[in-house]
Parts: structure tokens; C-alpha cells; sequence
């Protein structure tokens, strides 16, 4: 009989920690385009240089979320979302440097909506309890794990 290890929850933390900052990030943003809006000027080159940071700690949510399914035995569909994210991104840095403002305000709007439901679930995901990525689960553990069930 073979045991099963936990599941480790470094993984996740790790995640929820890159989720909290690009969320920042992400709102910073949007406070450095309002005020540049508004005319501070001097705003723009802030909202560049966050916007560059933000390529690369979004980028590091690829390989937290890879770690998050192997070791951390997590589920697989958050390596798709932080692809997503990471090209969203930088579609957006390349609308804004061709001031494309009518595509830049929504896509940044999006972004702003991806990070902030990632960041949601990454803190509501509980380590071991992900069973979809492992097949079918044996009909005694469901009969087990089942309230009320006194036989």
C-alpha cells in the first residue's frame, strides 16, 4: 500500500505573495494614469517604469504556478491564467507606448479584473484538497469523507 504525501503549501504562498504584488502594481497603475490624466506630466515616466516592473514580476508567476502543480500537487489551470495574464500585460505596455489610450484604458480594466480574481482564489485555495488532477476518487473514500454516514 502506498502512502501519499501532503501536499506542500510553500507553493502557494509563494503565489499568493506575486498575486498581492502584481495587484499593487496593477492598482498603482492606474493612480499614476489618473494623475497623469489630470495633468502631472511627471507621472508618465513612473507609470513606465512600474509598467516594465510589472512584465517581470507578472513573468514570475509562471514558474510559482508550474511549482504550484509539481511539488505543491495544486491544480494545473493556473499556469494558463498566468500566461494569460503576463501576454495581457504586455499587449498593454505595447499600447501604451503607441498611445493607443481607446484599447489601453479597457485592457488595463481586464488586467485589473484577472489579478484581482487570481489573487482571490490564490488566497481561498487550500493546499490537498485539489482532487481533479489525480483521477477518479476510490467510492469507499467518498463513502468515508460522506456526513452522517454512521455504518
Amino acid at each position: 500500500m502506498s502512502e501519499t504525501r501532503p501536499a506542500r503549501r510553500w507553493p502557494i504562498i509563494t503565489i499568493r505573495v506575486l498575486a498581492v504584488v502584481v495587484l499593487l502594481q496593477v492598482l498603482l497603475q492606474a493612480v499614476l494614469a489618473g494623475g497623469f490624466v489630470t495633468g502631472d506630466v511627471g507621472l508618465l515616466g513612473l507609470h513606465f517604469a512600474n509598467a516594465i516592473l510589472l512584465v517581470l514580476t507578472s513573468g514570475a508567476l509562471l514558474p510559482a504556478t508550474i511549482l504550484l502543480v509539481r511539488p505543491g500537487r495544486g491544480p494545473w489551470w493556473p499556469i494558463v491564467v498566468s500566461v494569460a495574464l503576463w501576454w495581457a500585460i504586455v499587449f498593454e505596455l505595447g499600447l501604451g507606448f503607441a498611445r493607443l489610450v481607446g484599447l489601453h484604458i479597457p485592457i488595463g480594466m481586464a488586467i485589473m479584473g484577472l489579478i484581482a480574481a487570481f489573487t482571490w482564489w490564490a488566497f481561498t485555495f487550500r493546499p490537498g484538497r485539489h482532487q481533479a488532477s489525480r483521477g477518479p476518487v476510490p467510492p469507499d473514500a467518498v463513502t468515508a469523507a460522506s456526513p452522517g454516514r454512521n455504518e
